[in-house]
């Protein structure tokens, strides 16, 4: 992929995995002729592969993806500074320490109200201290505040969370019996979610007030975590690598 945009040991790789604030140039609108288009499917069906193991990968790579349809000029420059970006991971190295059997299983869900309504919504799940999924994902619903919009994502994040964990008990892995600790960074969302009843957002639908039971019954414990050391920040905005 690299060779093929001609990178070398003099190319520099950029160290922020994408654009906050996206200039559009001239010509970015033109589609791609039906070669070019060709080689930008292969290229991004390749990025996304490689960032089920590389998750800051999944949220530059989405919009690439959802572009494949009809690729412009536009959406093979950004494909190009997400290649450029890769060449910082020349190998990604996932460790999981030998640890006891998890009573719980962990999930973190953030979303970012403030950006496009397309890209907004991440989470990671856990057992114990090892990761085993990442998820970078469009929000449907459309929230009418960030706190509303960090409610919609630890949905996800939970439906997500029991769906993997019935798929291991399925396979005879009695993981996470203790139930499901749901960290967010999100004091509003946190509260919201530990009470019953509308309260003040009052447009919401009641089936998803589920969450609300599942948290009064002790099946679900959410806990508060920092918005520096929030991991589903990798799949939810553009990050510099120090960060």
């Amino acid at each position: 992929m690299l060779e093929y945009f001609g990178t070398d040991e003099g190319t520099r790789a950029l160290n922020c995995n994408g654009e906050k604030n996206v200039k559009e140039e001239h010509g970015d609108d033109e589609e791609l002729g039906k070669e070019e288009a060709s080689v930008y499917r292969g290229l991004a069906a390749r990025l996304n592969f490689m960032s089920q193991d590389c998750p800051d990968l999944q949220f530059p790579i989405k919009p690439c993806s959802r572009e494949m349809a009809k690729p412009t000029r536009g959406s093979w420059r950004h494909l190009k500074k997400v290649a450029r970006y890769s060449m910082n991971r020349e190998r990604v190295v996932w460790e999981f320490e030998l640890q006891d059997e998890p009573k719980f299983s962990h999930t973190v869900g953030d979303s970012d109200w403030g950006r496009s309504v397309k890209d907004r919504e991440s989470g990671v799940w856990m057992l114990g201290k090892h990761c085993i999924k990442t998820w970078c994902a469009s929000q449907g619903a459309f929230a009418l505040s960030s706190a509303e919009a960090e409610f919609y994502a630890m949905i996800e994040a939970v439906i997500r969370a029991k769906g993997l964990l019935s798929t291991m008990q399925e396979m005879g892995y009695p993981a996470g019996e203790g139930g499901i600790r749901l960290h967010t960074d999100s004091s509003v969302a946190k509260s919201f979610v530990s009470r019953r009843g509308l309260g003040k957002m009052r447009h919401l639908e009641i089936r998803d007030l589920w969450l609300q039971r599942e948290v009064g019954l002790g099946k679900v414990v959410v806990l508060k975590i920092e918005g520096p050391k929030n991991p589903a920040d990798l799949m939810t905005k553009y990050l510099q690598s120090q960060e």
